[in-house]
Order: structure tokens, then sequence, then C-alpha cells
């Protein structure tokens, strides 16, 4: 989740130029969301994607040539998904682009967000895209938060629009969205503002450190959740090579670290031990907080766990809750990066069925 925000804080911090691109809104049939990013830092630095084709393409050179300038900027361009770039979907994207080459005081935005991510807090970046007045904000990026606005601005009239309009995005609007305010002057000035909400991050919980959850994060690490990693072998977690900022990993005893879960976890046990697999699946059916309860194994396994709780008198209902075996077994792809990639599946079928009723 925000796994944007690392290549940024890298960049600003090597006072490295870079652009931000984000998906303002689509209409019709598009190959990418509103929401979605790309850090750009040059030809050999892209993060993210915006759908790829042409729409990327286009996209990424307009970034180069901001590259190119000397000071910082706010654009926003619209691309039709039409015979102009060669694509075939028909729709159309808003696309933000913001340009950071002048490393300055502006860019405290980073470190608030980070924080912010970290706190698991609720809150609103608003961003202004353009102005046709003669004020000149001292800063273009600003962060809502329990109806404060962080950093000030000096025209009282737009501040209390940015900070209402936050307030109302918080509860009510879609994200990103874009306003326009008139200041105190009568001009006009466009606000980008964009929703981030922690506490709709699915928690997503593995069990066991081994050589399937090892392939499996370099997956889950790009999806827009919140991973906490358990395992009770703290050298399991040194053979994982690849990024973990974003997770949370825990070593300790499985068992005893449940409680400490958030509710609603999506979980996968993934352990060495078939008993601790049981100890494992046992207390979470106890507890039932959980959104998803999946295990590794086979259908014998499965039957055999299932059989075991009916006698220790849990109820139908939460058993059938309990998933064996995860992960399609193929008959050829057996290795644990094919099998890693069929639970990733399923997590993302999971996630998208979760946000499909917000959508309608």
């Amino acid at each position: 989740m925000n796994s944007w925000l690392k290549p940024v804080k890298t960049a600003s911090a090597l006072n490295n130029g870079f652009v931000l691109l984000t998906i303002i809104s689509t209409k019709g049939s598009t190959p990418c969301s509103n929401g979605d990013k790309i850090v750009f830092s040059g030809a050999e630095s892209v993060f993210g994607s915006i759908g790829g084709g042409n729409l990327e393409f286009k996209a990424l050179s307009f970034a180069e040539e901001l590259l190119s300038l000397n000071s910082n900027g706010t654009y926003l361009k619209k691309y039709p998904l039409g015979a102009s770039l060669g694509q075939c979907c028909g729709g159309y994207v808003n696309v933000m682009f913001e340009s950071f080459i002048q490393s300055d005081a502006t860019n405290s935005w980073i470190k608030t967000v980070s924080n912010l991510l970290q706190d698991n807090e609720d809150f609103i970046v608003a961003t202004i895209v353009d102005s046709n007045s003669e004020i000149e904000f001292s800063s273009k990026k600003f962060v809502y938060l329990d109806g404060n606005l962080s950093p000030n601005i000096d025209d009282k009239k737009i501040s209390s629009l940015i900070t209402k309009s936050a307030k109302d995005l918080l509860l009510l609007s879609d994200s990103p969205t874009i306003v326009q305010f008139e200041n105190q002057s009568g001009a006009l000035t466009e606000v980008c503002f964009e929703k981030v909400l922690t506490s709709e991050v699915q928690p997503v919980v593995i069990f066991g450190a081994g050589h399937i959850s090892r392939a499996l994060m370099p997956i889950l690490i790009n999806l827009p959740i919140k991973i906490y990693w358990v395992d009770d072998r703290a050298e399991q977690f040194d053979k994982y090579q690849g990024d973990t900022s974003q997770i949370d990993i825990i070593c300790d005893d499985f068992v005893q670290s449940i409680p400490d879960l958030p509710d609603s976890s999506y979980c996968l046990v993934i352990t060495y031990s078939h008993q601790i697999d049981f100890e494992i699946c046992e207390k979470m059916i106890t507890q039932n907080n959980f959104s998803y309860l999946g295990m590794i194994g086979s259908e014998i396994k499965g039957k055999k766990f299932r059989d075991r709780f009916h006698q220790k008198n849990f109820s139908e209902e939460v058993i059938n809750k309990f998933i064996c075996p995860i992960g399609d077994k193929q008959k050829f792809l057996k290795s644990p990066a094919a099998i890693a990639v069929t639970i990733a599946m399923d997590l993302i079928n999971f996630i998208e069925h979760k946000r499909q009723p917000e959508s309608v």
C-alpha cells in the first residue's frame, strides 16, 4: 500500500528531480484506475504504471520534458484512448503531473504523509493544480487531518474552502477529485483532493516465512494491503532479500501473536509444521474475527482439520470459512513461484469482490 512513497522519499533525500504522475479521473474503458501513480526520475528509474501502452509512453515523455525544466510545477493533461494514441479502449484519462525539480521546504509533505501512513491515520492530500490569481502560494501540497490543514495558507477564504472540502471528502466523495475555488480577489484556484484511508486497507497475515511465503512477498507488496508476516524463526526472514519496508515482521510464537493482529484479517497459514498449522487455525476459529482463513496443503489435510474442528464442537458456519487447500495445484508448474501466484490471485479476487459494492 502506497509503495510509491518510498521512491519519492529516496529521490527527495538524494536531491534528485522527479515527477509524480497520478490518474485523477477516467471515463469509459481504460487500462488504469483512479489514483494509480508513477514516480519518474529519468529513463532508468520508473516506479509504478498507469496501464502501459502508448498512453504511458506519451505521459512519460511529458514527464521527461518536465525534468528538463528548472522549476517545480503542477499540470493536468487529458489523454483520449482512441486513434490518436493507437489504443482501442475508447475512454479517456486525466493525469496530474507534479514535478519536483528544486528541493525545498515544500517537500515537508513527504515526511507528513509518511508519518500518517505509519500511524494508520485517515487523511486528505490537497494539491493546488492551477491558480489564475496573482497570489503566490508558499506551498502547493497540503495535508488535512482532524480539522487541520498543514501548512497554513495565507488566503483565508481558500484555506477555509479547502478545509471544508477535505472534511467532506473523507465522509462522502470518491478520490481523487478536482474542485475549483474562488479566492478573495475572485480568481479561480483549482485543487486536487486525494483521500488516503489506511483504516480501510485490507490487513493480510502470512503465518510462515518459508520458500512459498518468500516467493509471495514481492507480489503482495504491490497490492493495496497491510502485510503482517509471522514466524518464530528469525533466520527465515533473513533469507528474504526483497523490500521489507512495507511489511510488519513479527518474530514470535505463532499462536501468541494472534490476539494482537487486526480484526478482519485475511490469513494465510503456510508454516513448516502441521501441528502449528492446526494450533493457528484453532485459535483463529476460536476468535472468529477473520475475513478469510486459508491454509496450504491437500484436500486430505483440509478434511482432517475440519473433522477435528467438528470434534471440538465449533459451529458449522465458522468451519465453512476455513479454506484448504489454497493455491491451485498445477500438473507441471509446482514451484514456489507458481503456487505463490495462484495464492495471490485468490487474494486479488477477494479484494476485488469486496470493493465492487462500493463502486456501484
